[in-house]
């Protein structure tokens, strides 16, 4: 049995036109602000422009086929020149197909996140900004922002699939709420009433649909947005329990270094620094 581990990929166009070629598929179309994202690390070619691939492209990018002690985020040119290609920070974040959850078999092989979307969430917004920031030096982070950039585009796609798990309009109801009310009082039982389910029902759904519980799905996004304010904001850290949604300081700084490796002073320490 294969137990190698998968590649999630992601590219962000930050400047020019590139074509996202999947083959034996429509290809995806991408301006500035744009990105696609590969949840499974499908094989593809990227080319810049909206032709299609030239005899000089770069060649395809396939699961495990980066090269040993490759970046996990890296800025390059694709297509030649500057002024023929297009700038592009590609994000890569190896998983265990074992544990994936079924939303991640749900998802196209690849999908688009036209620039709205993508600045419209300050949390992926951000944490993009910070890994293509001109004259950055790659760190020991790096891994886990690529981590946290893949985690919430996926978050920002799974409510829309047409067709699997999500499909569901009481779980994607749910998920909505838990990606951008994250900082109410949320309980099972809440999220259930938002999803318009009982308890048991709605929990057995969502597991099934995300992989994991409602808490401790709110839990994680939860702590993303805490990582953000903590890496790329100025606001006291005194203050990040409250934004969000936690009343005991005591309970956040336990669910923050269970979820990061670290206390959020030492997170905050070790950030890159903010732009």
């Amino acid at each position: 049995m294969d137990t190698q581990p998968a590649r999630a990929v992601l590219h962000h166009v930050l400047a020019g036109r590139c074509r996202l070629d999947l083959g034996g598929a429509g290809p995806l179309d991408l301006t500035p602000g744009d990105l696609a994202l590969l949840p499974t690390g499908t094989p593809h070619r990227l080319t810049a422009g909206p032709a299609g691939p030239t005899p000089d492209g770069p060649p395809a990018d396939r699961p495990g086929a980066s090269p040993p002690g490759a970046p996990p985020a890296e800025v390059r040119l694709v297509g030649g020149t500057e002024e023929e290609g297009a700038r592009v920070l590609t994000v890569r974040a190896g998983y265990d197909l074992r544990g994936a959850p079924p939303l991640m078999a749900a998802l196209p092989r690849a999908l688009r996140l036209e620039r709205r979307r993508v600045e419209g969430a300050p949390l992926l917004r951000e944490t993009l900004g910070a890994l293509a920031a001109p004259g950055r030096r790659a760190g020991p982070g790096d891994r886990l922002l690529a981590l946290r950039v893949l985690e919430t585009a996926l978050v920002l796609a799974a409510p829309h699939p047409p067709d699997g798990p999500c499909a569901h309009p009481g779980i994607a109801r749910a998920l909505a709420a838990i990606e951008h009310r994250y900082a109410e009082p949320w309980t099972v039982v809440t999220l259930a009433r938002e999803a318009g389910m009982g308890r048991s029902a709605f929990t057995a759904a969502f597991r099934a649909a995300v992989g994991t519980s409602p808490a401790r799905h709110l839990t994680a996004r939860r702590m993303r947005e805490a990582a953000r304010l903590l890496a790329g904001t100025g606001l006291p850290q005194s203050a990040v329990p409250a934004r969000v949604g936690y009343r005991s300081r005591v309970g956040f700084h336990l669910a923050f270094r269970t979820a990061h490796g670290m206390t959020p002073g030492e997170y905050r320490a070790a950030a890159p620094r903010r732009i």
